[in-house]
């Protein structure tokens, strides 16, 4: 099932954020200035994430790496830092967990794109010690299946903000998870170099 999930986020992906061209064209997607250096090909960026309640708060922060193949299709990558703290426990539980990220964007329509990508993320949770019976905290990984549509929008000659509404496929509803939810709405924004 991981081998078609993964097989899928590759022939799915999607276009770059951040374009050499002033405007995306409704009708068509992002276009390459006519000559293109390898340097021209790649855009930085990224997400930010906050959450905060009475319980359970906190923040994430994703920079990413992106390169366009063609136009119409963009690879990239990103590094995943999550600070979280949960007061449902004494004492209240602090992690830091850390991950990492690819993903492909295909713009199907401009400004709307397809995204498939895979995360995995080292997280710490509490549970019931098997042993002991008493709570401990747990490492564990969790890769994520993300799929989902988006859409970008130019800010700038080189640069775009982009929005995905993503659904986590390998989400478990009876296990342990590193999101509250399976779906996902990521904001950023992308930078050519």
């Amino acid at each position: 099932m991981r081998l078609v999930a993964l097989l899928i986020c590759l022939l799915i992906p999607v276009v770059a954020v951040a374009q050499e061209e002033p405007e995306l064209a409704p009708t068509s997607a992002p276009t390459l200035p006519g000559k293109t250096t390898l340097k021209d090909r790649f855009y930085v960026g990224g997400w930010l994430g906050a959450s905060f309640g009475d319980v359970v708060s906190s923040v994430q922060v994703a920079p990413e790496l992106g390169f366009i193949v063609v136009p119409k299709f963009h690879l990239g990558g990103s590094l995943v830092y999550r600070y979280r703290k949960d007061k449902r426990f004494e004492p209240d539980l602090s992690t830091t967990d850390l991950g990492g990220s690819l993903f492909g964007r295909y713009f199907v329509y401009a400004p709307i794109f397809l995204q498939a990508g895979v995360e995995q993320l080292n997280w710490d949770y509490i549970a019931n010690d098997p042993i002991g019976g008493e709570l401990t905290t747990i490492n564990a990984d969790h890769t994520a299946i993300l799929v989902g549509p988006g859409f970008a929008l130019p800010i700038a000659p080189s640069a775009a903000t982009y929005m995905t509404f993503l659904y986590d496929v390998n989400y478990d509803n009876e296990g342990p998870n590193p999101y509250d939810r399976p779906w996902m709405i990521r904001v950023g924004v992308g930078i050519g170099l």
